[in-house]
């Protein structure tokens, strides 16, 4: 039976925090090496593969002989958690329970990142109305002057091109 829990050691300052030595890895935490090649390097969980207990972490990859860029997966126990995302309840009354054995204080929830929270409706443009380009507007006088004249330049190039 295959274990779907990968534990990864908890750094020295969320141990006393949490009261814990280690903690199941999932994606969103954020880890760092301790050793091999890569050591020192962290960054987030990108990827957990339960049937050979190693994790990819966001931005750590490998080149293959081809040239593509692909994933590099580190064993889980040359990895260190320095912070748990505990927007995931279960994970969070977890800590919660562990906490109350410890007799610790109880961390407050994680509030969800900002990617993850719901786009704001905007209107749709039409594929005619937006050319793709961006357009400066002139914050003051001097600018608008500046643009006329840029403007000007432009417009006596292309009637130069099309007397051609």
């Amino acid at each position: 039976m295959l274990n779907t829990k990968i534990n990864v050691s908890l750094n020295s300052e969320m141990r006393k925090k949490y009261g814990a030595r280690r903690f199941p890895v999932v994606r969103g935490d954020i880890v760092k090496i301790v050793s091999g090649s890569r050591k020192g390097e962290g960054g987030k969980v990108i990827g957990v593969s339960h049937k050979t207990k190693k994790i990819s972490i966001e931005g750590i990859t490998i080149a293959k002989s081809d040239g593509k860029q692909v994933e590099y997966y580190i064993d889980h126990s040359n990895l260190v958690i320095t912070k748990l995302d505990l927007s995931i309840e279960g994970r969070y009354n977890k800590i919660k329970e562990i906490t109350a054995r410890k007799n610790l204080p109880v961390p407050e929830p994680e509030k969800p990142a900002e990617s993850e929270a719901t786009p704001v409706e905007s209107e749709e443009i039409g594929e005619e109305e937006n050319s793709g380009e961006t357009i400066d507007l002139p914050q003051n006088e001097e600018e608008s002057e500046e643009v006329d004249a840029d403007s000007e330049d432009i417009n006596e190039e292309e009637d130069d091109d099309n007397e051609n």
